[in-house]
């Protein structure tokens, strides 16, 4: 099935919005957090430009193939980042389960 910009579009935007909003949930729940979480939530919004401008840019390749080729690399890039932004996100979620066990202790 061929890609479409929107669809990309969309795809990216839904991949990166859920390390924002994941973010943005730790921080309530651990304001100590706080500066780590909207470095993630800035990168995750760098990258949403990018990743969108790369798709942008994918869409004007005039050979079907090479540019739905092009898309499905872009819509990959965008699984990597978020993953990865996720997994930042994970490391802090971890420290704070840690500390707080400390404490409990």
């Amino acid at each position: 099935m061929p890609l479409h910009i929107e669809n990309v579009r969309r795809a990216i935007h839904s991949m990166l919005n859920d390390v924002v909003e994941q973010s943005f949930a730790h921080v309530l729940a651990f304001p100590i957090d706080d500066e780590q979480a909207h470095q993630l939530i800035k990168k995750a919004n760098v990258s949403l430009k990018s990743l969108v401008s790369q798709a942008r840019q994918d869409v004007l390749i005039p050979e079907e193939n090479t540019k739905q080729a092009a898309l499905r690399d872009t819509v990959k890039r965008a699984e990597k980042t978020s993953l990865a932004l996720l997994s930042e996100l994970q490391v802090l979620r971890k420290n704070q389960a840690a500390r707080n066990k400390v404490k409990r202790s």
